[in-house]
């Protein structure tokens, strides 16, 4: 792959990343708070931008360069989101458990894991080496970008779909 290629593969490896977890956001936060009224127009689906405050973007700065940086764990470019129910404690002096020697346990909040989306970009080494030291059979950034865009439409769907859709 090119240089040039590479840095557009970052760039679009990048806003998969960070085009997931919009779509997730979008999806299944119950409070979206005040949007910037931006939206994300990578891959042909317009979502809205999560607000500053909900935005990991700490975490998804890790995702910038990906095929430049040398690599380092496996687990490294592995993008994991967790949709949380949060229980509330009972208000009115009840509780949730009743147990027969009549102890009371005091209620906590509680999370409930809904869904756990991952999204790991896993690099392929080629067995066969080609003269010039570059792998032929490497998918040239714009094939990416045409793949990724019928698969996020699919998972815009599917995430309204699926019971836990607000």
């Amino acid at each position: 792959m090119a240089p040039g290629d590479r840095v557009k593969a970052d760039q679009i490896a990048f806003h998969m990343y960070t085009k997931l977890f919009h779509v997730l956001y979008a999806a299944r936060a119950s409070d979206q708070g005040q949007g910037t009224g931006k939206t994300d127009k990578w891959f042909n689906l317009e979502t809205p931008l999560a607000p500053p405050a909900a935005t990991p973007t700490l975490e998804l700065d890790a995702f910038r360069a990906l095929c430049t940086a040398p690599p380092s764990s496996p687990h490294s470019a592995q993008l994991a989101v967790q949709v949380l129910l949060a229980v509330p404690p009972p208000g009115g002096g009840t509780a949730l458990v009743h147990t027969p020697s009549g102890t009371r346990i005091e209620p906590e909040p509680r999370y409930v894991l809904l869904e756990e989306w991952v999204l790991a970009l896993i690099s392929s080494t080629s067995s066969s080496s080609t003269t010039e030291g570059e792998d032929e059979s490497a998918v040239l950034p714009p094939t990416i970008y045409k793949n990724a865009i019928p698969l996020f439409r699919a998972l815009y769907a599917l995430l309204r779909i699926l019971p836990a859709w607000r």
